[in-house]
């Protein structure tokens, strides 16, 4: 059985969880830059409907919780570090994959959009699978460097990094899209730069140790990693389908309204904004899931991340949209940390990769769907009501947060 050593609590390096939290930065980094984008070339370029924009945007997330079990147990057996840098470079391969469908128009109109969209459909799933695998590795590679008593900051910093990465990624692939007429090219070209240089930090540094041998988790194993991640699941799935609504079509939401031209009402605005709420949120409170153990502090996020969609869905301008985008951000952005404390406590130390890549599934499967039905809501009815539906959806999420029994927090 693997016993993974962590290191002591009083030596744990703030550098080492930051440059953890810097890798998985650039792998997010390079999913968020095609965000913007896609949805963009998918309906204004090549004429696809809203409903097929959202299919595309949420096969990322599929794929993602197809391989989340996958990764946890390589995680598991190979080390975070390695689970990291695979993930990193499948993720720049994702890259490529949409470089080359920008080239597939010289096949002629039929079968080129026919490869370019096959092209796209695998670049999506490739940036699903190394998504996973990125989030496992660096997630436990950071929790190991960190020891027991900094676990939670160590989840803080690099779900940080995470959607840090996607924010800044966000901002500068629509910020590429308005200022370069070949946007999608050069927003594809950053994809595969930034995991790459990724790689290159990650691979000098060293793993935790990894002592005796790996074998399959038990039946018992399964069972105890199973009954401790569904109630968190569920609300991290809650949690999960604003950050979803709001990264998949806040843009066209922008572009609807007539305000992707303005200055304050640029159509990065609102995904930046979110952004720096969830930064905001992340540097303020990252200690916080390493004192407080109850189900209040979830409740207050998911609560703030709903006002902040029914804000969206009442906004009449760019201004009080990107305000609301940023307090979405600020709710969102602490639901993980404060849910992933019941699963870390009840389950063993060896099974924690597993634990959490199921655990993250919640995640891909809140992102999908969130993603696949607000496609079909904004097809056939307003673009607008996908954020008020999808802010019931949150608050939802209270019903199982409420249900976690008081020593799966405490323990």
């Amino acid at each position: 059985m693997t016993e993974r050593v962590s290191a002591d609590p009083d030596k744990g390096s703030l550098l080492a969880l930051a440059t953890v939290s810097l890798l998985c930065f650039s792998g997010m980094a390079s999913l968020g830059v095609v965000l913007p984008v896609l949805p963009a070339r998918l309906h204004l370029t090549q004429g696809y409907g809203l409903t097929m924009v959202g299919c595309v945007i949420g096969l990322e997330s599929l794929s993602t919780l197809l391989s989340r079990a996958w990764a946890g147990v390589w995680t598991d057996r190979h080390g975070g570090r390695r689970a990291t840098i695979l993930g990193l470079a499948i993720m720049a391969l994702s890259g490529v994959a949409c470089l080359l469908s920008t080239g597939a128009d010289l096949c002629g109109p039929v079968i080129g959009a026919a490869i370019g969209l096959a092209l796209i459909l695998a670049s999506r799933v490739l940036l699903g699978v190394g998504e996973g695998l990125l989030i496992a590795g660096s997630a436990l590679w950071a929790i190991d460097r960190a020891g027991k008593a900094r676990e939670g900051l160590a989840v803080s910093w690099n779900g940080l990094g995470m959607f840090a990465g996607m924010a800044v990624g966000s901002a500068i692939g629509a910020w590429i899209y308005q200022r370069f007429h070949a946007g999608f090219l050069a927003a594809s070209c950053v994809a595969v730069l930034i995991p790459m240089l990724g790689v290159l930090l990650a691979y000098p540094l060293r793993d935790t140790k990894i002592a005796a041998e790996h074998v399959g988790a038990s039946r018992d194993e399964i069972r105890i990693v199973i009954r401790a991640i569904i109630k968190p699941g569920l609300g991290l799935l809650a949690n999960a389908m604003g950050f979803a609504a709001l990264t998949s079509f806040l843009v066209l939401d922008y572009k609807a309204n007539g305000w992707g031209s303005l200055l304050w009402g640029g159509s990065g605005t609102g995904i930046a904004a979110f952004g720096a709420g969830h930064v905001f949120a992340r540097l303020l409170f990252s200690n916080l899931s390493d004192r407080v153990r109850s189900p209040w502090p979830v409740t207050l996020c998911l609560l703030t991340e709903a006002f902040g969609l029914c804000g969206i869905w009442l906004s009449s301008g760019p201004g009080m949209t990107a305000v609301m985008a940023g307090l979405t951000g600020f709710g969102f952005s602490m639901g993980y940390p404060f849910l992933s404390r019941p699963v870390l406590n009840s389950v063993p130390v060896h099974r924690r990769g597993l634990a959490l890549g199921l655990f993250d599934g919640f995640f891909d499967v809140g992102a999908g769907s969130a993603a696949l039905c607000s496609g079909v809501i904004a097809q056939y009815l307003n673009l607008n009501v996908v954020f008020a539906l999808v802010a019931v959806a949150v608050v939802a999420g209270l019903v199982p947060v409420f249900s976690i029994s008081r020593e799966a927090w405490r323990r």
